[in-house]
């Protein structure tokens, strides 16, 4: 009772303990989560800093110009969304649309293209004109809605601007800016249903009103008459009638010609008004316009604008000589900012291939209208002057570009000192070091003279300045990016250690082996040195003035690498496993990983070209039928059914992204939904019986509340077909709907999602009815052929499914079972551990998850996470666990679209790179949110089990283990050697037979003997009498007895049989050692077995090949003595096959009176007769068949002749029994009806008694108690495995223990023998379970055979020396706590006095090879080795009774006055001590404070008479060099 109920406390504590690291296992994930979801989201914003910070900087000096200004006045006009094309060209009559400005090319003025930057839009464009620089990127902060910077424009430097045209524009640049007039129209004008160019209309007739009020108002005329005058109409008319009827429209065409009227009345309207040639003209536009009427990208038809320059200052037009370009373009040298090809030749259709063209950036427009003007440029323009637009001299052409230049070599200079200033570690520019040498000699190529010289290196200078100003606006990608991807790097790394620590059988040996390692733990210090790398890194960008993101950001990635740098012993731990695997498995890992990077980088691609998914779905779709095809043993439909659904769904992403209007599409989805929903449930109820379909259809599982459930949601599907025909009836005829119809809709889309809570929880019919249940409110939400795809996407479902189930089903659960029984009770997880080929489910994940986002749809995205969560129940996987990794995944796709964040190109594909970007990074909420909805339909989920369904009635396998030993060909074989042999040898003589097979690599030795050569000699002898088998005795079985006859023929033969044994050891050694198989019939057989017994002693049975013995009418060898001494040898019993028939008359000699009951058989027995065969190892069950057989069979047989099993083993093959005794099985138990077709099989009971009978009865119990003992058996056998398990925990707990001492200034002896806390408490459990384990294990190795156990030992010698080490001090510790004295004499248990034994001898025999080694070699060096001194802090003593000697030195000092014999005593105490220090063999735990040691030592030195060793060491504190090593 007491051992039962400390069993059953043992067994509670365990419990508990498992309930702890469960719990702190969800912390942890609860910790992750949240650590996952506040990393994803800081590092999101770091887009913002790194991609989107604005270039816009202030505290520039204006450059003045150092030239006469060319112009008084400057008249700016901007077609808004004017096409290049349809300006230059001409209509279909050959007339050209804007006749006035085409004048003004060929008679007095300069044109070209003007090139936009995406985003093709009107404020950034008109930025780009009037500012000179392109869209900020920080205006995605603004919404792209305004300039969230401000800056400084043409229109900021001129002395008055007049500005008319739309709201949009006109108020950017003129709102704040005191000396304007500006006016716009209404936003109520912008009406796309009409023709807009009456808007342009207005900002002409609003300038025109102006102009004739200052004939009547002398304050405006003086106004006007001003110099550095700017005038800006804004022509929105293109934009809106190219938005409303495209740009091929009427209505766009004509309004070309609407622009080019107003261009000229504007010219001849200042013209008219000032008559002194100053002003200069500017026609353009800010975008174009694409042939669909949108813009924003950056296709040629949106970024080429026109451009026509004309009036004072600017050039005339330059026909194209024959010097020139071919295609009509100046050498400008110009590199311009749309990213198509620039060097095509004019369009012939545009008539203007005899004038030159000069084409510009759009930013370019600024600096000419500057230097036009005469006016300083704005500061933060980086556009580039156009000389073949300016008429001027060479020396105030060289003055302009040297202006423009130096503009912007001042925000260069600007951005340099603004960051050296707030930079430790400053890297300049290095082209432009000393750009004021450069000036200068710019200056003095002017005064030389040499125009043409200094204009070039203006431009150079230019150039290198926009490089450098590019150099500093992503001056801090480098480090932010490098910082970012470290942490997502960090944070995958700490996702995969911690699904390798929780989910992986990994972790199991790993953590016992790190557990178990006695170096000191370092978490803290690393926890500390991570802190102080964060505040010195903290620090640097406080003094550089860094934005606190930053700040975050560095934070997070420090504090992620702390995180994994504190696993480093796990780390460590799992590269010496890892390091130790096959090549093989490293190059599954690697081939894993490409496989799942190439399918995440494929996904990456999709999410811009989404045909890519019809390639994918056709490729999986022929991949997976063909796997199928060979993996299911049977015909079947699913390799069809599988491609066939991967193919439709190929078809999607074919269509066309803008969903048109189908109703009858919709109203047959509804149909197809009820039609995949019918099969589901066909499916579901009628695979009964068929273990394929068991896991999914599971029949066992709980019914549904509502029977009617399933004519249920068909009838909702149906109604909502219905709704959607009704609705879309309403919306063709612009009615609205009415009140009863929205609550019918409601009425179907809410209860219909609640229904599936309701159903069965087996596998296929909780998705069918999840499935069925989201069907009507996807239906009412569909217009088209998404309603197809709701189908189609279930049916790929289903077909993951099916993939998933035949790979389980193909194994035959072996991996299941196999996970299982390494998770036993110590599973932190529910499920299986998680292997290498489970990648697959996870990356299966964001496959489909990506391709939902194509269709923007939330219900399939339930869809795809209730069939996700499905699988992994199937699996046996743990969900969190895969969840982790579809975060993995999903962040090896996030770093990638980090680099894909895009902060140029329209609005559209910057706002797509973010949305990416932030999409993938907000998986790891995202999917979360989604795990705990569905987590309500798929939780109660029940998979069916083949290993459970097989595991409901136990039976006994004999029959059909009888069948697979008569199948296999080395019985036939053996049964032919032994048939030759007696051909061979007709006198029936003892002889040896030997054959080579080949290729098969066999020997097989046969032994023959007459049938009648038992007859008198069944006797037995002791095995006293020979000394050939003294190998097999044990301290438990000292002698058995042995069956004379065979006794007798191996004398005779020993010679010769030695011979044999030493040539077939010698081929056992071989690089390709032989099978061997030694048979023989009646003696023979029982010859076969000593000798194969004599055999495997000279075998080294780790080494090779263990020989097989088969043996024919020889069942019985010797007694129950014998058998126990085989068994000892754990190895050795499979090596026995025993083929014995019920009509064989020589077994039945064992069965006289003389030896009934003395023998008792080993190994394996195939009994058979004329109706069958079974087999069996129980050795009662065999003795007990055989006393049946013997009393209800007669003897058919004449002694003398020999019995045919050739003949018998042949029919037995040919008949069929598999199914001849099903009838038994529904009258009896399972197990009974299976051994009563046993004993029909070997011939043991008739059919007729097959049926119930006393006798039959009788014998049937019996057997049952065998069968149930052989089962209770092999249950003790997996407890020995869960128990072995237990103890290697004991001392991962112990090695904790002590190393938690240690921290604590005490060794763990000490603290131990304190017992302060409860810590303690439960170290005494440890204790107490390793030494009943230790004890058990000594013993059962101490009784073994001498061979067997020195086998043992040499196994169990390391476990046994730690075991001894770590526990034998706790249990001294105890010994001396109850007052006892002399430990080592009167206290220690045998087990440790054993090990220590078993210890010394293997250091003997180790240190008697190692002489042996070096007897030609030089003497070794004396003394500890280096590796000992190295781990010496770590070790244990050496001698496991140190503390023993301190506790009795200890007393002696406490007894008060010494003797002559305690003084003696402590004296040896004294040397052993410093022997021990001599050869590092004790701990340098002994010097800590508390130590007990130190204890002794306090009050022995205070008696020391004289100077001795020890004294020196200890009063100079040399043990500190001891444990650091270096005490010599």
């Amino acid at each position: 009772m007491g051992g039962r109920a400390a069993e059953e406390s043992s067994r509670s504590r365990k419990v508990v303990n498992l309930s702890v690291r469960r719990k702190r296992l969800k912390t942890k994930e609860k910790w992750l989560v949240v650590v996952g979801v506040a990393l994803h989201a800081v590092y999101m914003l770091s887009i913002f800093d790194i991609y989107f910070k604005s270039p816009i900087v202030h505290g520039m000096d204006l450059v003045s110009p150092r030239f006469a200004a060319p112009a008084k006045r400057l008249a700016l006009l901007v077609a808004d969304g004017l096409r290049a094309d349809k300006f230059f060209e001409s209509d279909a009559a050959g007339k050209f649309r804007a006749p006035f400005l085409r004048s003004v090319i060929k008679e007095r003025g300069r044109w070209g293209v003007s090139h936009a930057r995406p985003p093709t839009e009107s404020r950034p464009g008109h930025v780009a004109i009037i500012a000179g620089f392109y869209e900020d990127p920080s205006a995605v902060t603004k919404g792209w809605k305004a300039n969230p910077v401000e800056f400084d424009s043409v229109f900021n430097r001129s002395r008055h601007t007049f500005s008319y045209g739309s709201p949009d524009i006109v108020p950017i640049f003129c709102a704040q800016l005191p000396h304007a007039t500006w006016n716009s129209y209404s936003p109520d004008f912008e009406d796309f249903a009409t023709d807009a160019s009456f808007l342009d209309e207005w900002s002409f007739d609003q300038f025109q009103g102006l102009m004739n009020r200052s004939k009547e108002d002398p304050k405006l005329k003086e106004l006007l008459l001003q110099d550095n005058l700017v005038v800006f109409l804004h022509l929105l008319g293109c934009d809106s009638n190219g938005h409303a009827h495209r740009p091929f429209s009427s209505i766009y065409l004509n309004n070309v010609a609407v622009v080019d009227s107003i261009a000229e009345r504007v010219y001849n309207l200042l013209e008219d008004y000032y008559r002194d040639n100053r002003t200069s003209y500017i026609f353009t536009a800010d975008h174009g316009m694409h042939d669909k009427g949108s813009h924003g990208d950056g296709h040629p038809t949106n970024t080429d604008t026109p451009l026509v320059v004309w009036g004072a200052g600017v050039k005339h037009p330059k026909p194209i000589s024959s010097s020139s370009h071919g295609d009509g373009h100046s050498d400008c040298g110009t590199r311009f900012v749309d990213d198509h090809m620039h060097d095509t030749p004019t369009p012939k259709e545009w008539g203007l291939h005899g004038i030159e063209r000069v084409d510009v950036n759009q930013a370019d427009i600024t600096p000419l209208m500057s230097t036009l003007l005469g006016l300083p440029g704005p500061v933060n323009s980086v556009g580039s002057l156009p000389l073949d637009y300016i008429d001027m001299n060479k020396t105030d052409e060289v003055e302009a570009v040297l202006a423009n230049t130096k503009q912007v070599l001042n925000q260069f200079v600007r951005k340099s000192h603004t960051k050296e200033a707030t930079s430790l570690f400053f890297k300049p520019f290095k082209p432009l070091a000393h750009y004021s040498s450069l000036l200068d000699q710019i200056e003095d190529q002017i005064s030389n003279g040499d125009y043409e010289a200094a204009r070039k290196l203006s431009e150079n200078l230019r150039d290198l300045a926009l490089q450098g100003l590019h150099y500093f606006q992503t001056y801090d990608w480098l480090m932010l990016m490098t910082v970012i991807i470290l942490g997502y790097i960090g944070w995958m790394t700490y996702i995969v250690l911690h699904v390798l620590q929780s989910y992986t059988s990994l972790a199991g040996d790993i953590l016992i082996k790190e557990q178990a390692d006695h170096r000191t733990d370092n978490t803290r210090k690393v926890q500390l040195s991570g802190c102080l790398f964060l505040g010195l890194l903290s620090m640097i960008l406080f003094i550089e003035r860094s934005p606190p993101l930053y700040h975050a950001y560095t934070t997070m990635t420090v504090f992620l690498w702390t995180q994994i740098s504190t696993e480093y012993r796990f780390i460590k731990a799992l590269w010496r496993q890892l390091s130790g695997r096959k090549i093989n498995y490293f190059t599954k890992v690697l081939a894993a990983c490409a496989v799942a990077v190439f399918i995440l980088e494929y996904l990456v691609n999709s999410f811009t070209e989404r045909k890519l998914y019809t390639w994918c779905f056709l490729t999986v779709g022929a991949i997976a039928f063909i796997y199928l095809f060979k993996s299911i043993p049977w015909r079947s439909g699913i390799p069809f059914f599988v491609c066939g659904a991967c193919w439709f769904l190929s078809v999607f992403t074919l269509m066309p992204a803008e969903i048109p209007d189908n109703n009858n599409l919709v109203i047959w989805s509804g149909v197809m939904i009820i039609m995949v929903g019918a099969a589901g449930r066909f499916l579901d109820q009628h695979t009964e019986g068929n273990k394929f379909w068991l896991s999914i259809c599971n029949s066992d599982a709980k019914k549904p509340k509502f029977p009617m459930l399933f004519q249920l949601q068909a009838l909702l599907v149906g109604l909502s077909s219905v709704m959607v025909s009704i609705s879309t009836s309403h919306r063709t005829q612009n009615q609205e709907l009415h009140v009863w119809h929205q609550f019918i809709n409601w009425s179907i889309a809410g209860p219909s999602m609640v229904l599936p809570l309701f159903s069965a929880n087996g596998l296929l019919s909780r998705l069918t009815s999840i499935f069925l249940g989201f069907a009507p409110t996807f239906l009412l939400l569909s217009i088209g052929y998404e309603a197809v795809f709701y189908s189609a996407f279930a049916l790929v479902l289903m077909a993951w499914i099916l993939f998933e189930n035949t790979l389980i089903y193909s194994s035959k659960v072996k991996r299941l079972s196999s996970s299982f029984n390494n998770m036993e009770d110590n599973s932190l997880v529910d499920g299986r551990y998680l292997q290498l080929s489970d990648v697959r489910i996870p990356l299966t994940f964001p496959f489909l998850m990506a391709a939902l986002l194509i269709f923007k749809l939330f219900i399939p995205f339930l869809l795809v996470i209730c069939v996700f969560s499905a699988i992994t129940k199937l699996n046996r996987l743990p969900r969190l666990g895969c969840y982790f990794l579809v975060i993995l995944f999903s962040d090896v796709m996030t770093m990638h679209f980090f680099f894909l964040v895009q902060n140029t190109g329209s609005w559209m594909e910057i706002g797509n790179s973010i949305s990416h970007f932030g999409i993938v990074s907000a998986q790891v909420v995202f999917v979360l949110l989604l795990f705990a909805l569905t987590n309500v339909y798929t939780k109660d989920i029940h998979i069916g089990s083949v290993e459970g369904s097989s595991r409901k009635a136990m039976f006994s396998s004999g029959l059909e283990s009888g069948n697979f030993v008569l199948n296999s060909d080395l019985v036939n074989r053996a049964w032919c050697a032994v048939e030759q042999q007696r051909q061979i040898n007709p006198n029936a003589e003892p002889s040896l037979y030997n054959e080579i097979i080949q290729p098969e690599n066999q020997i097989i030795i046969a032994f023959a003997t007459p049938p009648g050569s038992l007859e008198g000699q069944e006797g037995l002898v002791s095995s006293k009498d020979f000394a050939y088998f003294e190998f097999l005795c044990n301290k438990n079985n000292p002698v058995f007895y042995i069956n004379e006859a065979a006794i007798k023929l191996f004398k005779s033969h020993y010679d010769d049989l030695l011979l044999l044994k030493n040539k077939l050891v010698e081929n056992s050694k071989s690089k390709t050692p032989p099978l061997i198989i030694i048979t023989g019939q009646y003696v023979g057989g029982i010859v076969a077995t000593l000798f194969t017994l004599w055999l495997l002693e000279g075998f080294n049975v780790l080494k090779t090949k263990r020989p097989l013995c088969v043996t024919f009418g020889s069942p019985f060898v010797g007694d129950e003595h014998l058998r126990k001494c085989v068994l000892e040898f754990s190895t050795w019993k499979s090596c026995f096959l025993h083929v014995v028939s019920d009509q064989d008359h020589t077994p039945k000699l064992f069965m006289s009176r003389n030896t009934f009951g003395a023998y008792k058989p080993f190994g394996t027995f195939l009994l058979c007769s004329t109706s069958g065969c079974a087999s069996s190892e129980d050795p009662d069950f065999i003795s007990e068949q055989f006393v049946t057989a013997n009393s209800l069979s007669a003897q058919t047989q004449d002694p003398n002749l020999g019995f045919p099993y050739g003949h018998v083993l042949e029919d037995l093959k040919r008949k069929a029994l598999c199914n001849v005794y099903k009838s038994i099985g529904g009258e009896r138990d399972p197990l009974e009806a299976s051994i009563i077709t046993q004993l029909l099989a070997v011939g043991v009971v008739s059919q007729q008694q097959s049926r119930h009978s006393p006798d039959t009865d009788n014998l049937v119990g019996k057997m049952k108690k065998h069968e149930t003992r052989l089962l209770i058996q092999k249950m003790k056998n997996s407890d020995n495995d869960k128990r072995l398990n237990d103890m290697k925990i004991c001392m991962a707990n112990l090695e904790w223990y002590k190393k938690d001492s240690k921290r604590q200034n005490i060794g763990y002896y000490d603290r131990y023998r304190e017992k302060g806390n409860e810590s303690d408490i439960n170290v005494n459990g440890y204790k107490k379970k390793l030494m009943n384990y230790w004890e058990d294990s000594v013993t059962e190795v101490e009784n073994k055979p001498q061979l067997e156990g020195a086998h043992f030992r040499v196994r169990w010698l390391y476990a046994g020396t730690n075991y001894r080490g770590m526990v034998e001090p706790l249990h001294i510790a105890d010994y001396y706590n109850d007052g006892k004295k002399n430990y080592q004499t009167d206290g220690r248990p045998k087990h440790f006095t054993l090990l220590e034994e078993w210890h010394s001898e293997k250091q003997k025999q180790e240190e008697k090879k190692k002489q042996e080694t070096l007897k030609q070699e030089e003497k070794p060096e004396s003394g500890p080795s280096k590796s000992k001194r190295e781990t010496v802090g770590s070790s244990l003593n050496d001698d496991t009774c140190f503390w023993a000697r301190v506790e009795e030195a200890l007393i002696l000092l406490k007894n008060g006055e010494l003797t002559s014999d305690d003084k003696r005593k402590l004296k040896e105490f004294e040397e052993y001590v410093w022997n021990a220090l001599k050869n590092y063999a004790v701990s340098p735990e002994i010097f800590l404070e508390k130590s007990s040691f130190m204890k002794w030592w306090n009050e022995y030195k205070k008696i020391v008479e004289s100077s001795s060793l020890l004294l020196d060491f200890m009063k100079n504190w040399i043990h500190k060099e001891y444990e650091a090593g270096r005490f010599t």
